[in-house]
């Protein structure tokens, strides 16, 4: 499944530290979680019937149920849920009995890596399995409306396996003199052509290649002997699951035949742009799909988002924003050679299907066309606009499962880059740096975070966090990057794992703190009142001589103490309770802010707050993410929200991509905002606070 959708985790386990360490795995590995640690059958049951659950984690026994029970309530319910197992031993017997229980694999209890692998493995089959059925279903009902389609048509449509209709529509009976399509169950298609034409019929069957559609005019015969003259279009087709012919007879003009291909050529156009629709580009990269399985004939997809187009459309206006996007599909056209094929995926989206396998080349195109785009300004009304470009571009071989699979790839390439205006190629789970995709081994990573303390070689970013409700409050969150000689980055979800195994965390913290504060003193020197959240880990929130060295450090700055509000994620809290509930009372003793960081993703946030006090409690982006698919995950925000409020901290939220749902975060009681349709990071705190209203 989507890695940017939580994951719904239910868990059997007796101990509330190590649901919550279960919780932590997935998130180490990129999975935002939405959790329940199950307290009984009926509890199970409850779960069951009240909402959706994408995995069951869980002992044999806990809590008064059995691994088998909770199985059995499961199979019960009818519903697809992975279940694994994780066994208390090494005892290969008990593995085996777990798997004769139904669970889809067993774990060691002390083997997290491989449970992380066996626990995104259930969920890609998950998400694959759900893929599938909505994918049945459309094909049911696709199949239904066709059916209905194919019966009142008026055009003369059959359907022939090895010479013989297995299927005719009304019109085409009654084309040839028959009352009942029924009757032509047994009727060679042959016995329709006149003798004087079946030998011209038989070159044109021989000569017809079934990957295309093929056309011709004969003399045909009615049942009642009369001739009469029609164009026969023949096309491969599927009927009742079998592989056949699409057969139709037209007694056609030259002025209707012109009328037809207009019409198809309208069908798979987009009328905005011009260019070819979502439908096209689908059709002809399943094609793509298909040639790189039987061929070897490999090919790229361009996943083009157009950076912050929403934002666009809300200052220039629909209208406007429309002529934009006509515009840069001009563009893009003018740039792509005939061989390729540019079309316009979605709203503010196009896709280019690049028709060789050569991926530098292609890599070259997509940088030439991002660097087009942003030179391009786009003048409408008598305003200049100026937009960039997200490429992600995935290749398309003979491991290619489906169309569907590219587009993902794509889109996730396209996506994984933060500040947008750039070029990514597709790259499996491994670390991979600069446009060579270096792959990068732990050791590699910790060298170079070691060189990079040593020389102050990260790279600090600066995102703005704005009132949502007018306030002009200067804050930002500061983000870490760890660059190579070139330049090339790392997000920290790619090197704090080997910067913990190698004992530098409280190193790292440090050296960005000490960064930031240099900055931010520097910055404040020219009047602006900015405060900065930084991310702190673990390993210093636990660590004894921090606070007092904090304390030295924003006094050395000649920073105020509110100026700086040290963030801690919501894992290593519920981890570390008590370390998290003394650093933020001893933040609070120096008269310092701390925020909560991805808040709502442990198995009782809430709980939390019982212990802690904090300044502000930001949520996890994925609130944002799903606030418009249902009432009931606005009503969970809204609830939230609420018992945060009571509790006296401010709240605030991240991962903003959408305007549309500014008013209803409003409405939830939400403080601050934070995301890239407000603004991507920036290298320097230059963010003009007091021009958004919001």
């Amino acid at each position: 499944m989507s890695s940017k959708k939580p994951v719904r985790l239910l868990i059997l386990e007796a101990s509330q530290n190590r649901a919550e360490e279960l919780i932590v795995l997935l998130r180490k590995a990129g999975r935002a979680t939405r959790a329940h640690q199950i307290e009984s059958a009926e509890d199970l049951q409850n779960q069951l019937k009240e909402q959706k659950w994408d995995l069951l984690l869980g002992v044999s026994e806990a809590n008064d149920l059995t691994m088998e029970q909770a199985i059995g309530i499961i199979r019960e319910s009818e519903r697809d849920i992975p279940i694994i197992l994780i066994a208390e031993g090494r005892d290969p017997e008990s593995i085996t009995a777990g798997l004769r229980l139904g669970a889809l694999d067993v774990a060691l209890d002390d083997d997290d890596e491989r449970l992380t692998m066996i626990i995104e493995r259930e969920l890609s089959n998950l998400y694959h399995r759900r893929e599938r059925r909505r994918a049945e279903k459309e094909v049911s009902e696709i199949d239904r409306r066709n059916q209905l389609l194919l019966a009142s048509s008026t055009a003369a449509i059959g359907y022939v396996h090895e010479g013989m209709h297995i299927y005719t529509n009304s019109t085409y009976s009654k084309m040839f003199g028959y009352e009942d399509p029924d009757d032509f169950a047994g009727i060679p298609i042959i016995d329709l052509i006149s003798s004087s034409d079946q030998g011209k019929f038989k070159a044109f069957l021989k000569s017809y290649d079934k990957n295309e559609s093929e056309s011709e005019e004969f003399i045909c015969v009615t049942s009642e002997d009369k001739q009469i003259t029609a164009s026969l279009s023949l096309s491969p087709a599927t009927y009742d699951g079998e592989s056949c012919t699409q057969v139709i007879f037209k007694v056609s003009s030259d002025a209707d035949t012109a009328y037809e291909e207009r019409i198809k050529e309208l069908s798979s156009q987009d009328l905005l742009t011009g260019l070819p629709n979502r439908a096209s580009l689908i059709e002809q990269l399943d094609t793509a799909v298909d040639k790189s399985s039987n061929q070897g004939q490999a090919s790229i997809l361009m996943y083009i988002s157009i950076d912050n187009f929403a934002k666009l459309r809300t200052e220039a206006g629909i209208s406007n924003a429309d002529l934009v996007l006509a515009d840069l599909a001009n563009l893009l056209a003018e740039l792509t050679a005939e061989e390729h094929l540019i079309a316009r995926f979605g709203d503010d989206v196009f896709a280019l299907l690049y028709n060789s396998g050569d991926k530098e080349a292609a890599a070259q195109m997509a940088e030439n066309l991002r660097g087009q785009v942003e030179e391009r300004m786009s003048d409408v009304a008598g305003k200049s606009y100026q937009s960039t470009t997200s490429i992600g571009l995935a290749l398309v071989s003979e491991s290619s499962s489906s169309a569907e699979d590219v587009i993902s790839r794509a889109y996730q390439a396209c996506t994984s880059m933060e500040s947008g205006n750039g070029v990514n190629f597709y790259q499996a789970a491994e670390v991979k740096m600069g446009e060579a995709g270096v792959s990068l081994t732990s050791e590699n990573i910790k060298d170079m975070i070691k060189t990079a303390i040593e020389n102050n070689a990260f790279k600090l970013m600066f995102q703005p966090i704005i009132s949502l409700h007018g306030d002009d409050d200067e804050q930002f969150e500061v983000l870490l990057r760890l660059v190579d000689d070139d330049d090339n980055e790392l997000l920290p979800g790619q090197f704090l794992g080997p910067a913990e195994d190698a004992g530098l965390l409280e190193k790292l913290d440090r050296w960005v703190i000490l960064q930031s504060i240099k900055m931010l003193s520097e910055h404040r020197s020219t009047g602006s009142k900015a405060k900065l959240f930084i991310n702190l880990t673990h390993k210093s929130m636990s660590d004894e001589t921090f606070l007092p060295w904090m304390s030295v450090a924003l006094k050395a700055a000649k920073l105020p103490s509110d100026a700086v509000i040290l963030q801690i994620h919501e894992s290593d809290a519920t981890a570390y309770i008590k370390q998290a509930a003394s650093f933020t009372k001893g933040m609070s003793a120096l008269h310092c802010k701390t925020s909560i960081n991805h808040f709502g993703c442990s198995l009782n946030p809430m709980n939390l707050l019982k212990h802690l006090t904090p300044d502000f409690v930001k949520l996890d982006d994925s609130f944002a993410q799903e606030i418009d698919q249902s009432e009931e995950k606005l009503a969970e925000l809204k609830k939230m929200v609420t018992s945060l409020q009571e509790t006296g901290v401010l709240t605030a939220i991240s991962g903003i991509e959408d305007p549309m749902i500014l008013s209803t975060l409003w409405q939830a009681g939400i403080t601050f905002i934070q995301g890239y349709y407000l603004s991507p990071p920036l290298e320097n705190m230059d963010y003009d606070f007091a021009s958004e209203d919001t």
